[in-house]
């Protein structure tokens, strides 16, 4: 990654004017702008990494300064980020991960976590070779896990694993916004260690009064047995959980049982949630599947993947043309639509089963039949 400072908005800003005012292609503008400063684009938005820390073992935050394109972000929304590896752009999500840089004001900085995955690619290059100077490419903040214009009186915050991230960033801009509301903020975690954001959560309960903060863990050091959700964990640490509306994030399996949880006591209209990564296949839906390509190369689908699922496993079997692009794996970016010609699948996100021709999300579609993709 080239190594250059994102000091110099007050350059970018008449180039702009002055390729509009002269009629220049932006592109071919943008190839000279870009050999001044890597972060300055007439048409792409980019962002300086300014500074890398550590926040766990297997996971680091990364501050990022965007370029005049940014147009801001809400706590809770994610942000695409684009790297280039071996020559090949790869495009990922991750959560905004503190209060600051809600807006579109350029002397912000912006913060994204990220945990890293065996075997991913984007994460693991994050982690070994982005540092503080380098320019990674953006795309614009999306999601709809946000806060309410009208804030319940009080609230409960469950998070698992890496699914803190959002959600951090939505309690730290409640507090500092002079919310008065009681939190309750619950994260199930495998170990001490294994804690995002630990002392920055440790320091913010003790600033406010209103936050309490309780760790779940795996194992730790004196603990008997793991402590997982359960309705009866639940009530013992939050007496009053069933009266306060609830925000939710992590891996689908704790989700699964904390929305069946609140389905059960008729209260899923109280919970905002936001997965990290696709919704489980339902073990109903689940079936043997072929797959075919529109190279006319057939793969076969295990039951419980979906079609992204399946493609990836197979990614040493396929040409570079059959393999998927993809990027959130959540159902967010649709860098993963293609064409479906034949088949039915069901949406996990919205559980709806459709048939025939039609766009659809790989990251999200589980097949209920054989499937043609175009």
């Amino acid at each position: 990654m080239t190594q250059l400072s994102n000091t110099a908005t007050w350059t970018q800003r008449p180039l702009v004017r002055m390729a509009q005012r002269i009629g220049f292609e932006p592109a071919n503008v943008d190839y000279f702008v870009e050999k001044l400063n890597p972060v300055w684009s007439l048409l792409n938005l980019r962002a300086t990494v300014v500074n890398v820390r550590e926040e766990t073992h297997d996971t680091k935050s990364f501050e990022l300064q965007p370029n005049m394109h940014w147009q801001g972000i809400s706590a809770g929304q994610h942000v695409g980020v684009n790297v280039e590896i071996n020559g090949v752009t790869h495009k990922r999500r991750y959560s905004l991960s503190r209060a600051e840089a809600v807006n579109a004001d350029e002397s912000k900085t912006i913060q994204i976590t990220v945990k890293r995955v065996e075997g991913g690619l984007v994460s693991n290059h994050l982690h070994d070779h982005i540092q503080a100077g380098d320019v990674i490419g953006l795309e614009a903040a999306d999601g709809d896990f946000v806060l309410p214009a009208e804030l319940p009186n009080s609230l409960l915050v469950l998070t698992a694993g890496s699914g803190i991230t959002p959600v951090f960033s939505q309690v730290a801009t409640l507090l500092n916004e002079g919310y008065q509301g009681s939190i309750e903020f619950l994260h199930y975690v495998r170990s001490p260690a294994d804690r995002i954001f630990g002392e920055q959560l440790e320091a913010l309960a003790q600033q406010y009064s209103n936050l309490s903060v309780q760790w779940c863990f795996e194992a730790a050091e004196g603990q008997s047995k793991p402590e997982r959700f359960s309705a009866k964990q639940l009530a013992k640490r939050v007496a009053d959980y069933q009266e306060r509306n609830a925000m939710l994030c992590g891996p689908a399996g704790f989700m699964e049982a904390v929305r069946e949880h609140w389905a059960d006591i008729g209260r899923s209209d109280a919970l905002a949630f936001e997965y990290f990564g696709a919704p489980p296949v339902d073990a109903t839906d689940a079936i043997d599947a072929n797959i075919t390509l529109k190279t006319g190369k057939q793969i076969q689908l295990n039951a419980g993947e979906t079609l992204l699922d399946s493609l990836l496993e197979n990614g040493p079997n396929l040409t570079a043309d059959e393999l998927p692009k993809y990027g959130c794996k959540r159902g967010v970016c649709h860098e993963c639509k293609c064409r479906k010609t034949s088949g039915a699948v069901k949406n996990l996100l919205t559980g709806k089963v459709t048939a025939g021709e039609e766009d659809i999300q790989l990251c999200i579609s589980a097949p209920v039949s054989d499937v043609t993709l175009g």
